[in-house]
């Protein structure tokens, strides 16, 4: 599939808002009007940005939520993905890969050291994606860890 990817904007908002609904779905979360537009915002805000990936018919298929980040010890900052969903009738046709590339582009040409994300293990399309670009990730695997 041919995509093209777009900054997320107004236009964008309710084709947004439904692979938003998706992916929450997807992850046991509820959004409320409120949360939806906490998200909205802050991809909006400085040091962020959200992109969507358009079909070949115009159809928003994918989405990407990016904020930079700053390493302490090193002193680089970095741009890290916060959420990145392909709508099911998308998947395997190289949407991911094509978000992914747009923001490692983005941040090369920002001047970034690096792109990170996190990926479910469980997800065989996410633990796939990550293992595209693993020979450039240096063998750093980033975790998360729940506190409560």
């Amino acid at each position: 599939m041919t995509v093209t990817i777009s900054a997320l904007g107004e236009r964008e908002f309710f084709a947004w808002y439904s692979l938003l609904a998706e992916y929450a779905a997807s992850n046991d979360v509820t959004l409320s009007d409120e949360h939806v537009m906490r998200v909205f915002t802050a991809v909006q805000a400085p040091g962020s940005f959200g992109l969507v990936a358009h079909d070949e018919g115009g159809s928003v298929v994918g989405l990407v939520h990016v904020r930079r980040v700053e390493r302490l010890l090193t002193e680089e900052a970095a741009y890290e993905v916060e959420d990145l969903f392909v709508s099911q009738d998308a998947r395997r046709q190289g949407v991911a890969t094509a978000l992914i590339e747009h923001v490692r582009t983005r941040a090369e040409s920002d001047g970034l050291g690096r792109l990170r994300w996190v990926a479910k293990q469980d997800d065989p399309a996410a633990k796939a994606l990550q293992e595209k670009f693993a020979a450039s990730a240096g063998g750093w695997v980033l975790q998360s860890l729940p506190v409560a």
